[in-house]
């Protein structure tokens, strides 16, 4: 079980460290989404991040930004 003071010290590393990325789409298209990635046995997390990794391989911003693997 996760004590509240770590609650709070994870929440406060998430504000110093973490951003959302978002994007805007149809409520279906969330839900069918959201369905084929329980399928795959994986997350909406997951998918979107290794999109963006592949896509920052092929388009590097910023030589310096190394990409997390």
């Amino acid at each position: 079980m996760v004590t509240e003071a770590r609650k709070r010290a994870n929440a406060k590393w998430d504000k110093e460290n973490m951003t959302i990325l978002g994007c805007r789409v149809k409520k279906d298209y969330a839900a069918r989404f959201r369905a084929a990635c329980v399928a795959a046995g994986t997350t909406p997390n997951a998918v979107l991040k290794q999109a963006a990794d592949d896509f920052l391989k092929e388009h590097p911003a910023d030589e310096e930004s190394p990409i997390e693997e």
